[in-house]
């Protein structure tokens, strides 16, 4: 009998402590000012800091990926200096998961992105993606622990019929997760654990009366 209420207290004690599910950030870029070409994002918008990345209202050029990459309507984020210009990076004071984002080159076909993760100063991840001008793809990084994460756009040929040039691409729904652990009992948690009271509660009680009988 000892044991089963042991057991019962333990698990209860590890759902009633245990961190709540992180939810996932998407962010969109769709309440920066939709103006054109737009600006830089600030540093801290989303919950992150971000260097050499800018918005554009992706209808401002329907003949180019801008337009094709819009997921969420209507801005897209963009690399407005293009490639070899200065790295492209999103950070954070605290790590966090990047969960991925959806990406379209600007103007050119098979334009490729290699997207790496940073601790810190040391690279934890790394990999390169090959982008459509024509639709966004999702890509999927699933970096966790990252401090940073870098994007350097090269290659690829220019799309037949769009009015531009460069290594560029549009970025949409950044999607990332930030979670701070805590050991406060969350309210669903002690629920669980106050059932698995009343359960053993039960089981005592109904074990007394058969002893009884």
């Amino acid at each position: 009998m000892k044991r089963i209420v042991w057991c019962a207290f333990m698990v209860g004690m590890l759902l009633a402590l245990a961190p709540g599910v992180a939810r996932a950030t998407v962010v969109t870029f769709d309440d920066l000012p939709a103006a054109g070409l737009g600006g830089p994002i600030p540093n801290g918008y989303g919950g992150l800091n971000w260097d050499n990345f800018y918005y554009i209202n992706g209808d401002f050029d329907l003949t180019s990926g801008y337009f094709y990459g819009i997921v969420s309507p209507g801005n897209v984020a963009y690399n407005a200096f293009g490639a070899p210009a200065d790295v492209m990076s999103v950070s954070s004071s605290t790590p966090f998961f990047f969960n991925g984002a959806y990406f379209t080159a600007a103007w050119n076909d098979n334009l490729q992105v290699t997207v790496t993760g940073y601790s810190g100063a040391t690279p934890v991840d790394s990999e390169t993606v090959t982008l459509s001008a024509t639709a966004p793809t999702f890509e999927s990084f699933n970096y966790a622990g990252v401090t940073e994460v870098t994007f350097d756009s090269f290659g690829g040929t220019p799309h037949p019929g769009y009015d531009g040039s460069g290594e560029h691409f549009a970025m949409d729904n950044f999607t990332y997760n930030q979670r701070v652990r805590s050991i406060t009992p969350e309210p669903v948690s002690l629920m669980f654990f106050g059932t698995g009271l009343v359960a053993v509660s039960g089981y005592v009680a109904r074990r007394r009366m058969q002893r009884k009988a």
